[in-house]
């Protein structure tokens, strides 16, 4: 019984370090953009938020739904939301605003004014590096 138990816990050790995470961060109602450029990242971004447009102009920043309503970009839900994020990231974590690198993730059918916004949002926070998602066009 003892040898059983110890294979069980190695395979759940192994399992768990070669599960993919970054599924997690994909939306099921998000369709990329394909692109001829596209290329799958070389190496992952150390600190990195995951932000997801929306067709119908709404944001996911994690599980939260936020907009960006006209005005100041501070004032506004993703605004806060973001803030609250690199604060809670600087706090215990030590990484500055400007370490972080947002991975925007919008639909194909998302206005790309909205993913400028989105961009200049993170900017006004602070956030200098962007990572655009879109899938390879022969990818079909």
């Amino acid at each position: 019984m003892t040898s059983m138990i110890d294979v069980v816990f190695l395979l759940i050790s192994f399992f768990t370090l070669v599960m993919n995470f970054s599924q997690s961060e994909q939306h099921e109602e998000i369709n990329l953009p394909r692109s001829e450029l596209a290329q799958p990242p070389e190496e992952a971004e150390a600190e990195r938020i995951a932000v997801q447009a929306l067709e119908d102009e709404t944001i996911l920043l994690g599980a939260l739904s936020c907009g960006i309503e006209s005005g100041d970009y501070a004032s506004t839900s993703f605004g806060r939301a973001l803030s609250d994020e690199l604060n809670w990231r600087q706090k215990i974590r030590k990484v500055t605003p400007s370490d972080v690198t947002i991975v925007v993730r919008g639909d194909a059918a998302a206005p790309t004014g909205f993913v400028q916004e989105i961009v200049a949002a993170c900017q006004a926070l602070g956030v200098q590096d962007f990572v655009l998602r879109a899938r390879q066009a022969r990818d079909e």
